[in-house]
């Protein structure tokens, strides 16, 4: 599969339209944790994203269509940034395996060990946590439709880092995803996170250098979730320039325009 099954998929579902000679594919979406009806803009011509006037009548045409909606998802490739009132929403890094080394089995006195069926409820737990802080303001408990979903994929990996003897974070990736538009097989890190600040830099690097090993031979992709208080946006900005000055680089991202 590949961006031109996509599209004729795509054209035969009515969903590719043009807009001032850039075609887009988009439809309506509901975020499973907000709640909130957006416009998901899932793909647009590579020029889309530069062409100011271009965007501007994309957002009015889709808010013409879709009245109910709050909001347009755009998909950027690439970490080229959109003009305000855009705002990112997602961005989705790409790491790069480096063939001469591999994971060590210990980095700054953390460990890192395979999960076992009695780190569950715990990696739930973490699940839950990293969903509270993403999504801040929204209700999201452990029974969460999209939480417990996430558990049972079969192809879901876990990863928990030690320090000490005891565990004191979790890295969580699924290995078998496939991006819709490109049609690349890839596994996704879902999360990352250390409950210990002392520990936190050497967990998170002994978690992705055993994750990157684990899915050697597939693009593994993680994601910065930014959200809109200031605050938070500030963090999520500083953990992303902070991933792109290691073994990161920013494939796509989601810009968002609110009405």
């Amino acid at each position: 599969m590949s961006t031109h099954a996509y599209l004729e998929r795509a054209r035969q579902a009515g969903l590719l339209d043009e807009v001032r000679g850039h075609r887009y594919v988009a439809d309506l979406y509901e975020d499973p944790f907000t709640g909130r009806r957006q416009i998901l803009v899932e793909y647009c011509d590579a020029g889309l994203p530069a062409d100011a006037a271009g965007l501007g009548a994309l957002c009015a045409r889709l808010r013409e269509r879709h009245a109910t909606a709050e909001s347009v998802l755009l998909r950027v490739p690439g970490g080229a940034p959109l003009p305000a009132p855009w705002r990112p929403r997602f961005t989705y890094v790409r790491h790069h395996h480096r063939s001469d080394t591999g994971p060590a089995a210990s980095v700054g006195g953390v460990g890192v060990r395979p999960a076992g069926p009695g780190d569950r409820d715990r990696i739930h737990q973490w699940l839950t946590m990293a969903f509270r802080n993403a999504y801040e303001g929204h209700e999201v408990d452990e029974r969460h439709p999209a939480i417990r979903d996430l558990m049972a994929v079969p192809e879901r990996l876990s990863f928990i880092a030690h320090a000490a003897g005891r565990p004191i974070g979790h890295g969580t990736v699924l290995t078998d995803q496939r991006d819709e538009v490109t049609g690349e097989e890839f596994a996704e890190l879902v999360d990352i996170l250390i409950d210990d600040e002392e520990h936190r830099r050497e967990a998170i690097s002994a978690l992705v250098a055993v994750i990157a090993e684990a899915t050697r031979g597939r693009r593994l992709c993680g994601h910065v979730v930014h959200p809109h208080q200031p605050t938070q946006a500030r963090r999520a900005d500083a953990v992303l320039k902070s991933l792109l000055r290691t073994d990161w680089s920013v494939d796509h991202a989601f810009w968002e325009n609110a009405w």
